[in-house]
């Protein structure tokens, strides 16, 4: 076999590898709840609870990256 082809082939297999780590981790609640989180710190809605302000930023962060996810997928 030639070693180019070899190493090309490895390499596809590493960035695939790598491409579904990365999606696991963008679909997760964890990772919608950290964004959440930080966008909660950033952004005050007057009138509006911390706690509520955190469930509507979680909700928004659920379907930003449930869309991301499917973006990466070809969705």
């Amino acid at each position: 076999m030639d070693f180019k082809k070899m190493m090309l082939d490895l390499a596809e297999i590493q960035a695939e590898k790598m491409k579904a780590g990365a999606m696991e981790h963008i679909e997760s609640d964890e990772f919608a709840k950290l964004l959440a989180t930080k966008l909660n710190e950033k952004i005050n809605i007057p009138f509006v609870s911390e706690e509520k302000e955190q469930l509507l930023f979680e909700k928004v962060m659920d379907v930003v990256t449930d869309m991301m996810g499917g973006y990466f997928k070809g969705k």
